[in-house]
């Protein structure tokens, strides 16, 4: 998926900063989720927590982290004779999508031209709308377990980035159809890493989740600048909720329902990163963070040194052009960073 900040290229550099730091530790933490990449791939080893605001990103954890193996989805079988309820969605021809009542068409009234607007064109709009109502309706007749209803969304949720016509962020739309918008949609099948392990996905804001959590490993990779996430995959949200919110404007922004982070203004990203290592009950703190960001580098350790043993200190340069698809002008010179400190906190119970 197409997301801010995402770190599917860092995985590696981040793996080798555990190795070196914590080659003991048995639990990982990952505290703003976004996509849960970096807790599914972390997932392998460790016992996983993960955590975000965004009802999205808690889909998509429930879906990928939580939920330890592939959903088998028994009870739709027996109840309707769907087996693999991916394959049936996707394999809907346009007539039966079109006996969806037309008040049900969240999407194919908001999001597409039908309502206005150039997010996905009306055939798209519509395959999602009729895939989220009916789960949904699978739901309501008792034909889903928790973790299969998240499942399903979440794989309605994953495929809408590769056709919709944007940049990448839902902000705004195109005013012509990008090639990709042409494709036909289709849920998109997350795999699942099974760890026999009780992983945990929350939704929550993350210091007073910390409050109440504890572990070896804590990844913290906050929002860097201005750009709230909400409003940049407004459409994402409103696809895991389909609760049919009152948009406004030309780009048929949601409600934002207290969903600002403070890490994305700058007269309060330090005291919200401040608050986050005064709660942690982790020993190994991981901060993932680039040089172009609201915090400056040098409060960035004054923090981590107030809360965390000084001499332990460390960063570790990254070069953008090593992740980043964009090209970044040399005089730029911005760098991602992975900043750790190791934290004084009692065992864990």
């Amino acid at each position: 998926m197409r997301f801010i900040g995402s770190k599917t290229l860092l995985l590696d550099q981040i793996k080798h900063v555990i190795d070196e730091k914590a080659p003991q530790a048995n639990s990982f933490c990952d505290i703003f989720s976004g996509t849960a990449v970096v807790a599914r791939y972390f997932k392998q080893w460790y016992q996983v927590c993960s955590n975000d605001l965004l009802y999205f990103s808690y889909v998509l954890q429930r879906a990928t982290v939580e939920n330890d193996r592939m959903p088998e989805f028994v009870r739709l079988k027996e109840q309707t004779g769907i087996s693999d309820p991916i394959d049936y969605l996707n394999g809907r021809e346009k007539k039966e999508l079109e006996t969806l009542k037309k008040e049900r068409r969240f999407f194919q009234n908001t999001y597409a031209p039908e309502g206005g607007r150039m997010y996905l064109n009306d055939d798209n709009a519509l395959r999602i709308d009729y895939a989220r109502c009916t789960v949904e309706d699978w739901k309501e007749a008792g034909c889903l377990s928790e973790e299969e209803y998240y499942y399903l969304v979440a794989c309605i949720v994953e495929g809408i980035p590769f056709v919709s016509n944007t940049s990448g962020t839902y902000g705004a739309f195109h005013k012509s159809w990008e090639r990709r918008s042409y494709k036909p949609y289709e849920l998109y099948r997350l795999p699942v890493t099974e760890n026999g392990k009780e992983n945990h996905s929350y939704h929550e804001n993350g210091a007073d989740l910390l409050k109440r959590i504890q572990g070896d490993i804590l990844y913290i990779d906050p929002p860097y600048n201005a750009r709230q996430y909400l409003s940049n995959y407004h459409v994402l949200e409103t696809a895991a909720r389909y609760d049919y919110p009152v948009v406004r404007g030309v780009t048929g922004q949601r409600p934002e329902e207290g969903q600002k982070s403070d890490f994305c203004m700058k007269n309060r990203a330090v005291p919200a990163f401040e608050e986050l290592l005064l709660q942690a009950k982790f020993r190994h703190i991981i901060l993932s963070y680039s040089t172009d960001g609201l915090m400056p580098v040098g409060e960035i350790e004054r923090v981590m040194k107030q809360y965390g043993k000084p001499e332990t200190f460390q960063i570790y340069e990254i070069p953008y052009r090593r992740y980043k698809s964009r090209k970044v002008k040399e005089t730029e010179r911005l760098k991602e960073l992975l900043i750790y400190i190791e934290k004084q906190v009692p065992p864990c119970s």
